[in-house]
């Protein structure tokens, strides 16, 4: 990035600081307004509302028809027993409205207070009528006597309500007064952020020249990317291609000793594939910084071995040595993470067992102690006899989707990817590779890893020897719609003698469920009709107990953790490993072993 180019990204993030500043302070004061205006409509609808209706209440039982009514009544016709009940009915509900209306602090009390005397006079004359009734008084002296009308009533309810015209008339006011600033911050947020905006396009327009430079640089950058997908997709498509047809070869006749040299070349075939897409997902992650590095105890001695039993099949073929030495002042347990160390290992020495046609590799695994800070932690030499590199391929070296040059890649095969992630992943784990070659000399790479020495004597052994579960009479479902996977599952499943049941898509597996009831579901994700995520909801609508494993090519950690939410039990990755799809299974499983064996 040129230095101009710097300074107006530098001068864009303060403008653009100041103008999110000015607009959010804006907003936030026009906000500050509206939300008084709602407030105080609020209050005044729900103020106003609860008023007239309890003003009305208030008139219909205080007035004729109400108390008026039942006294008049009473005076006139001296029936006690049918008149009094609603008149002390109708005092009970007068008494309960002048509560709430006391209730609200806006009322004024004075006016209230004259509604609530004339209540108590109401009452008192009724004692005064019942007691002239005991008496045997006519009804005209007991109406000459009280006297009751509803003028007085009246005449301070409506004192009442001008009074509470009087404060809704204000609220009013206030509304109209803050509902107009707010409006008027409003329009000029807008105005401000709209002449801003017109500000900010004039100085993009100023940095075309710059932003053409990004844009070839992107434009360059896609080219790249498209020649690594092209070249990508060759090297799938090879080992693919040598996996399935060594397969078809294998099939009819496996059991055969003659056999054995082509099954080597079918797993070698399957690593190499498995080799690439695992340095896609890998190079994905660091691309999104989602990279993360485990600090777990683990056995050096075994990641080694692992890397042994992998490379000397093929370095036996090339008829070249492979060496692995660890010292022995090297501890067996460390701390860090175990697949990471693998793999940095594996990448180094894949290069050099490809690059090597004469001679051997060497793997030296020493105890170190880094000069510069004196930290403890282990050295890793790959050191083969193979054509090396010159000065401008070492340049190039750990540069993604790059060789030395394009006859390397016609010649030998591979991405020009892992290299790439092996420098990422040493970076991550704040270690360091150096690497010393010359053409037709060989090279050496020494990488440091800062890793810690375990504190425990001895590691469980993982789970990576697993029997198959004994489901004989049991049922078990697989929804795969890719004939080849049908086969492969099939015949990894033979050993557990269950009762196997396939499905070609989502849909049939929901209805095969229905008919057969299993034990265990094996669901492919991506299938025609209904995919795996779909009919697992459906599955699970059904019975929310079964266990169903995840059998897809997926195998990020988002898709694992979005099976899981969306109902699976577990997940077996593709191609599939048999001892992990025989773990899978024991560990869904919710029976003993001993309780499956009939």
């Amino acid at each position: 990035m040129t230095k101009a180019l710097q300074q107006t990204k530098n001068k864009l993030k303060v403008n653009a600081i100041i103008v999110i500043a000015l607009v959010t302070s804006l907003t936030i004061t026009s906000l500050f307004f509206y939300k008084n205006v709602d407030s105080q409509w609020h209050d005044y609808s729900k103020t106003a509302a609860h008023v007239y209706v309890l003003h009305d209440k208030l008139i219909q039982r205080l007035g004729y028809g109400g108390f008026i009514h039942h006294f008049k009544n009473l005076v006139l016709r001296k029936n006690t027993e049918l008149y009094l009940p609603p008149i002390e009915s109708e005092l009970t509900e007068i008494k309960e409205i002048l509560a709430k209306l006391g209730a609200i602090k806006e009322y004024d009390k004075t006016a209230l207070t004259d509604v609530k005397k004339t209540v108590i006079e109401y009452e008192s004359k009724v004692n005064i009528v019942l007691t002239m009734i005991a008496d045997g008084a006519t009804s005209e002296q007991i109406d000459s006597t009280v006297k009751v009308d509803d003028k007085a009533a009246l005449k301070a309810l409506a004192a009442f309500e001008q009074h509470v015209n009087f404060i809704l008339k204000d609220k009013s006011i206030a509304i109209d007064e803050n509902f107009q600033i707010a409006y008027i911050v409003h329009v000029l947020t807008i105005i401000l952020l709209t002449s801003i905006l017109l500000i900010y396009f004039r100085k993009l327009s100023n940095s075309y020249k710059q932003q053409i430079e990004l844009t070839e640089r992107a434009v360059e950058g896609a080219r790249i990317k498209s020649e690594f997908l092209a070249n990508m997709s060759h090297e799938i498509r090879t080992p693919l291609n040598g996996i399935m047809g060594l397969l078809q070869v294998l099939q009819p006749n496996i059991q055969k000793p003659k056999n054995i040299e082509v099954v080597s070349k079918a797993l070698f075939s399957c690593r190499s594939l498995l080799t690439i897409i695992n340095d896609i997902l890998d190079f994905s992650k660091m691309e999104a910084n989602e990279l993360s590095i485990e600090q777990v105890d683990f056995s050096m001695s075994k990641v080694v071995e692992s890397i042994n039993s992998d490379f000397l099949p093929l370095c036996n073929e090339k008829a070249i040595d492979l060496n692995i030495d660890i010292d022995d002042d090297v501890e067996d347990l460390w701390i860090g993470d175990p697949v990471r160390v693998r793999q940095i290992i594996l990448n180094l020495v894949s290069n050099a067992v490809k690059f090597t046609e004469q001679g051997g590799v060497q793997v030296k695994i020493n105890k170190s102690l880094q000069s510069q800070n004196q930290k403890q932690g282990v050295e890793i030499e790959v050191i083969d006899t193979g054509i090396g590199m010159s000065k401008e391929g070492l340049m190039h070296l750990f540069n993604r989707f790059q060789q030395a040059d394009n006859s390397i890649t016609r010649r030998f095969g591979g991405t020009g990817l892992g290299m790439s992630i092996t420098a990422n992943l040493i970076n991550r784990m704040n270690g360091t590779i150096d690497v010393d070659s010359a053409l037709g000399k060989g090279t050496h790479f020494t990488v440091y890893l800062p890793l810690k020495v375990s504190e425990k004597q001895h590691l469980h052994d993982s789970f990576t020897d697993v029997t198959a579960p004994d489901l004989s009479a049991k049922t078990l479902l697989i929804a795969e719609d890719n004939p080849l996977n049908t086969m492969i599952i099939k015949s990894m499943l033979a050993e557990t003698n269950a009762d196997l049941h396939f499905a070609k898509d989502g849909a049939e597996a929901v209805e095969l469920f229905k008919q057969l009831n299993p034990i265990l579901v094996l669901m492919d994700i991506q299938m025609p009709t209904m995919g795996g995520i779909e009919a697992c909801s459906h599955i699970r609508s059904i019975d929310k107990e079964v266990p169903v494993i995840a059998l897809t090519a997926n195998v990020m950690k988002e898709n694992i953790i979005e099976y899981m939410n969306c109902g699976f039990n577990g997940h077996v990755g593709k191609p599939i490993e048999k001892h992990l799809l025989f773990k899978a299974l024991h560990d869904v499983i919710a029976v003993s072993r001993d309780e499956l064996i009939d």
